[in-house]
């Protein structure tokens, strides 16, 4: 498989090719992701400033050339002028140009050849902070609004702390501890570790401020140091770091809970102007007071338009006296109610208890027994008196129902000679004797014919047999 920008076999002119602008964007973005804070050394040549402010120059050895830019940012902030001739160390970043197509080292910070082991010190100790996280943001303790006692490690004859002291007296008397240290040369920055943690342990102590006046990188040597870093991270106070007119931020800069570019500005930051204080609470005071005077016309309009919707308070003791005299009348009725309630029980229980007496126990027995005679009487009487009237409607059917009725009626009763009554003529000889009962009497008789039905069923006339 062939690179894209590789011609082929019967390709036309552009078959295969890339735009120069595609080929310098893909080396731009490799070379700049590659070569980032890098530091190179040579001689100066070729210095220039440019209209803008920028300063362009050339660094060489005896082998090679390599383009150099200083933004005017940076340039005012360089601690040495640039001229050719110069030995340097640069440290920045490399850029492609793509309009020229060339590339060339952004100066970020520029020194004397003697000053490059220094830096790569500096940087080392900067990335070992970084990775422990004593560098991180959200380690950084907030400062006190107004400390009541003020430390300050830095030199006693030095201009730092004459401007430290006139700010603070000018701004806000205040308490001030101030710890005397050597803050350059040799030991200076374990005499300054020293002092701040001494200067922690002292009751009050709220802030303290470790700085020193401006001066060149080996001046500043000691604010770099990696065993002051430490004891800056380690102090229980919240530390401010002033280091004037430094080119570059200082490693105690970095870990410090707050930064300030001069002893003076440390100052500003620690305590308040006393001034400005008073004039924000007396504009808190007019404010409240303008509040204040609101809010009482407010409650004055609120408690004037409740008053107008309250009624008149001898009406509302009227009502409420005539409430207590309706409450009077029905607690009487209600007490005259169980008064009458508890007397008829008593009444009643009077009644019972009398009810319960022997004498009234027997008089209610005899009583009883008196009305269950008479009970026993009338349904006697009623037995008696319904009895007869039974036996008389029996009476009245069986007389109904007696065969001497039906005589009295016109008929007879006819007996066989052996006294069987005779129900059918068949049951009969001839010339048999038979009695017949009439009403009054009997006869006795011979058969001497007979017939199969008799006279008032419905037939042929039978001959006699």
């Amino acid at each position: 498989m062939a690179w894209r920008g590789e011609r082929q076999p019967g390709d036309g002119p552009r078959r295969g090719a890339i735009p120069v602008s595609e080929l310098t964007l893909a080396l731009k973005n490799h070379v700049e992701g590659a070569f980032r804070r890098v530091y190179v050394f040579g001689e100066v040549s070729g210095a220039r400033p440019a209209g803008g402010g920028h300063l362009y120059f050339t660094l060489k050895d005896a082998q090679a050339t390599i383009s150099c830019v200083v933004w005017s940012s940076t340039l005012a902030r360089l601690p040495l002028r640039v001229d050719n001739g110069m030995r340097v160390v640069a440290f920045g970043d490399i850029q492609v140009y793509p309009p020229r197509g060339t590339y060339q080292l952004v100066v970020q910070r520029l020194a004397d050849m003697g000053l490059g082991d220094m830096l790569a010190q500096i940087d080392a100790i900067k990335r070992r902070l970084h990775e422990e996280g004593l560098l991180a943001v959200e380690r950084k303790r907030p400062l006190p609004f107004m400390p009541r006692r003020v430390g300050v490690v830095t030199a006693a004859n030095g201009a730092a702390i004459r401007d430290i002291l006139s700010t603070l007296r000018g701004r806000f008397p205040t308490d001030v501890l101030v710890a005397s240290v050597r803050v350059q040369g040799d030991g200076a920055a374990g005499q300054i570790a020293r002092a701040l943690a001494a200067l922690a342990t002292r009751p009050g102590v709220d802030v303290i401020i470790v700085g020193r006046g401006g001066g060149s990188h080996e001046d500043l040597a000691a604010f770099n140091d990696e065993q002051l870093a430490r004891a800056i991270a380690a102090c229980p106070v919240p530390v401010v770091a002033a280091v004037g007119h430094a080119i570059d931020q200082s490693v105690a800069d970095l870990v410090a809970d707050a930064t300030a570019v001069t002893p003076t500005a440390a100052a500003e930051r620690v305590v308040p102007r006393k001034d400005e204080l008073a004039a924000a609470l007396a504009r808190q005071r007019a404010r409240l007071g303008q509040a204040l005077t609101r809010h009482q016309r407010e409650q004055k309009h609120a408690l004037a338009a409740v008053a107008a919707r309250l009624p008149d308070p001898r009406r509302l003791v009227a009502e409420r006296g005539q409430r207590l005299d309706d409450a009077q009348d029905a607690l009487e009725v209600a007490l005259r109610r169980r008064l009458d309630a508890a007397q008829r029980r008593l009444h009643t229980l009077d009644a019972r208890l009398s009810n319960l007496h022997p004498r009234e126990t027997a008089r209610r027995a005899h009583d009883r027994l008196d009305a269950l005679a008479r009970r026993l009487d009338r349904a006697a009487q009623g037995a008696v008196d319904r009895g007869a009237r039974r036996l008389d409607a029996l009476r009245r059917t069986l007389t109904v129902l007696s065969p001497t009725a039906s005589l009295d009626r016109g008929y007879a009763i006819v007996r066989s000679p052996d006294g069987r009554v005779l129900r059918d003529a068949r049951h009969v000889d001839d010339g048999a004797a038979i009695d017949v009962i009439l009403h009054r009497g009997a006869l006795s008789a011979v058969v001497s014919a007979r017939r199969e039905r008799n006279a008032w069923e419905p037939g042929e006339e039978e001959e006699p047999t």
